[in-house]
């Protein structure tokens, strides 16, 4: 007995002393823990700046009922709702106010996302099918700008099962938790293509991983520096911070910006505007393809996704307010819904993910 268990002893040593040596990304994965809801988090972050001075002047007016009793019932933590530029309505729960910051979480991506049709119409790619390859070089994986945007460029990692890089189906032993410790740059070389999965959309983080690299390279400027100069200052948002890569280069694209409910109702607002009068921040045709495209009805009411945004309509008989809008989607229900119909913006922090059209009808009954 004594032997085996001296056996089992060193069997357990062996196993704990490979692992890090094995999976070296598994030590920093468990140190910071899954991303934290709010600010402080664990990790190393970037700042992005924004604007000094930028608080909310004055508490949110009250809610509808109903919306209300939604926000409570689906574990919201705060909410804002804006039309015209003006806030007409929020809330918040007493564990939080309007200054506390939260994990954006996947909300971050349409901010890159868009950033890359800002780098179209700047000139600094000249086609969404251009070959990544052209400015990433030949590590990168054979497929255009166009199918990393959209996520239907079918990526998988290198000797793992297909859809391995999908974020469905994440595992701390797999590809993304890599990407997530090690960075994109450290991914790149590993990536290939899955022919069958190509031209079919797959929502896989390691997309927008890309298009920050790709962002960096034509801009020659870190991401958290082009998102502050392109977006978040110009809307007079605050200062933000961004998680970097434990052991890798930069920030993760794809994931956790730590900003206010009221940073991102600015961010929506300058988005939904098109930038400010006069200084369009893309142009007319553009900004319609990414926030109106053209899509067929049962594909919009599907929630099409479409250049790094969601899309749906409103058509719910009886109500008053109708027609399409776009939103940013984040884990467990963070949401930024950009409603052009009615020249609104809301924005959604919680902890769980909320009826998607129902919150609006709600929040709007009059249209």
């Amino acid at each position: 007995m004594r032997r085996a268990l001296l056996w089992g002893s060193a069997v357990l040593l062996v196993v704990v002393m490979a692992v890090p040596v094995a999976l070296p990304h598994l030590v920093p994965l468990l140190r910071e823990g899954f991303p934290a809801p709010e600010w402080p988090a664990p990790g190393r972050f970037e700042t992005v700046r924004g604007v000094e001075g930028s608080p909310m002047e004055n508490p949110p007016p009250t809610l509808p009922a109903p919306a209300l009793e939604r926000f409570a019932s689906s574990g919201g933590r705060a909410l804002l709702v804006e039309r015209e530029g003006q806030i007409i309505g929020g809330t918040f729960t007493p564990e939080v106010g309007p200054e506390d910051r939260f994990n954006s979480y996947s909300l971050v991506k349409s901010l890159v996302g868009v950033m890359t049709l800002k780098a179209l119409a700047d000139g600094r790619i000249t086609s969404l099918d251009d070959d990544l390859r052209q400015y990433l070089g030949d590590d990168a994986p054979d497929i255009t700008i166009g199918e990393v945007l959209s996520m239907t460029s079918g990526l998988l990692s290198d000797g793992e099962p297909a859809k391995s890089m999908d974020d469905g189906g994440f595992s701390p032993f797999g590809p993304l938790a890599e990407l997530h410790v090690f960075g994109v740059q450290h991914t790149l070389p590993n990536l290939a293509v899955d022919p069958a999965l190509r031209g079919t959309f797959s929502y896989q983080s390691v997309n927008t991983a890309l298009l920050g690299a790709l962002l960096e390279q034509v801009y020659g400027e870190p991401l958290p520096d082009l998102l502050s100069r392109l977006i978040w200052a110009p809307a007079g948002a605050g200062d933000a911070d961004w998680r970097m890569y434990p052991k890798g280069e930069g920030v993760s694209a794809y994931c956790c910006l730590y900003a206010r409910p009221l940073d991102w109702v600015r961010v929506g607002r300058f988005l939904l505007d098109n930038g400010s009068e006069g200084d369009p921040f893309l142009p007319d045709d553009l900004w319609q393809a990414w926030v109106l495209p053209e899509l067929a009805p049962d594909d919009r009411r599907a929630g099409a996704y479409g250049w790094h945004l969601r899309h749906d309509v409103l058509d719910r008989n009886g109500a008053a307010l109708q027609g399409p809008f776009a939103y940013f989607f984040g884990h467990q229900g963070q949401l930024v819904y950009l409603l052009p119909e009615v020249n609104a913006v809301v924005v959604r922090f919680g902890d769980q993910m909320p009826l998607l059209h129902s919150t609006l009808y709600e929040l709007f009954p009059d249209g």
